[in-house]
Formats: C-alpha cells, sequence, structure tokens
C-alpha cells in the first residue's frame, strides 16, 4: 500500500510539471492546464454528448497552429465537412479509415504513435463494438503511453466509458445539457450544443461549460 502511494504521488508530481499544449478551448485549458506532451488525454460520455465537437474544436486551433493532426476513425463515421466547418484545417489532417474494424484502428494508432510524425492522434473508438472493448488487454494502453512517452505528441482517446484508467494522464467527462437545432420538422439538424465539462483524472471538483459548434 505504501509502495502504491509513493508511485501515485510520483505520478502526480510529473503531471505539475509536465510540458502543456493549450487547445484554445478556453473551458478545457481551465479545467486541465492544457494537454499533457507525450501524455493520453481520455474523453469520455455518452453517445450525443459532445465529445466529437469538443475534439473538432482542440484539432481546429491546433491545426491552426500548423500541428499535423491524425484521425484515426474506428466507425468510419468522420464527416470532414462537419470538421471544416468547425475551423479543422482538413489539409493538415490525416484521415484514416478502419472500415469499422476497431481492432485495425487501435493497430494504425500504435504506427502513428512510433512514427513522431503527428502533433496530435485522435483515437474515435465512441462507436467501437462493446465486446472488443471487453477483451481488449489494458497492455495496448500502457504501449501507447510508453511509446508517446518524450514526444511532443498528444494522444486523445473518445470513449463512452473510461477504459484506459491509469495509463491515462488526463480523462475529462463529457455531457450535454442543451442543444441547438435549424431546419423544418423532420428534416432538423444540430448546429451545436452546450456541454458540461467534469476533470475525472486527475480529480477536480471544478466544471466547467462550454458551446461546440456541429456537436455529436
Amino acid at each position: 500500500m505504501i509502495a502504491r502511494g509513493v508511485a501515485k504521488l510520483r505520478e502526480f508530481a510529473e503531471l505539475r510539471q509536465a510540458e502543456r499544449v493549450l487547445t484554445g478551448v478556453a473551458p478545457f485549458d481551465r479545467l486541465s492546464g492544457g494537454l499533457i506532451r507525450g501524455g493520453i488525454c481520455e474523453l469520455t460520455g455518452p453517445a450525443g454528448g459532445g465529445k466529437r465537437g469538443l475534439v473538432f474544436s482542440m484539432i481546429a486551433n491546433l491545426t491552426r497552429a500548423n500541428n499535423i493532426c491524425a484521425v484515426v476513425d474506428a466507425s468510419d463515421s468522420f464527416d470532414p465537412p462537419s470538421a471544416d466547418k468547425s475551423g479543422v484545417k482538413l489539409n493538415k489532417v490525416l484521415w484514416v479509415k478502419c472500415g469499422g474494424d476497431p481492432k485495425k484502428a487501435v493497430l494504425a494508432t500504435d504506427y502513428l504513435i512510433q512514427s513522431g510524425l503527428f502533433g496530435a492522434i485522435w483515437l474515435d473508438l465512441s462507436l467501437a463494438d462493446e465486446d472488443f472493448l471487453n477483451r481488449m488487454p489494458s497492455s495496448y494502453w500502457f504501449r501507447f503511453k510508453v511509446g508517446l512517452k518524450d514526444t511532443a505528441s498528444v494522444l486523445l482517446v473518445t470513449l463512452e466509458e473510461t477504459r484506459l484508467r491509469s495509463a491515462s494522464h488526463q480523462s475529462v467527462r463529457v455531457a450535454k445539457e442543451s442543444s441547438e437545432w435549424a431546419g423544418e420538422a423532420g428534416f432538423r439538424v444540430m448546429r451545436g450544443a452546450d456541454v458540461t465539462l467534469e476533470m475525472k483524472k486527475p480529480v477536480s471538483v471544478i466544471r466547467e461549460q462550454l458551446s461546440v459548434v456541429n456537436g455529436e
């Protein structure tokens, strides 16, 4: 128990000293201090909760700052027009379509991390089969953690429920408060949403509100 406590204190000290990357999304940056270079940020929440809208906003700001980003799309659900409307510079994005196969998405992420070429990598497992996620060995997450260490890259992972546990450096829960819709009845589309951000790791009692465009 003492050894585990010492390890937790060491990890906390390392997180405090880690170099941060501001995303330009003010509520997230206030809550987290920014993304951790060489780290993993887990973003969780229910379907339609605003996770993708938040990531779009992050990648929009990162690409405007000349970062090359990769999108590993496990379910082929990434929508370039929506990303473009959110301000993402698509000419600075590598889109990896995985044909609905989450195993391919995990392997592709491993290769991208090893390349060291990307400022941010987004692994979207939001719609991945729960049976696959339950069977996925935790060693994969720790492999990503080790591969990212001492690099300038950031790995964003979107899931409905937390999976990474101690393999993540940050974990944020995203929950939708309200939605903005446009169009006539029967043909309405979501234009944006107001969401709440809750820091789960490191634990914080503070919450932030955020409005996202073209949210989930």
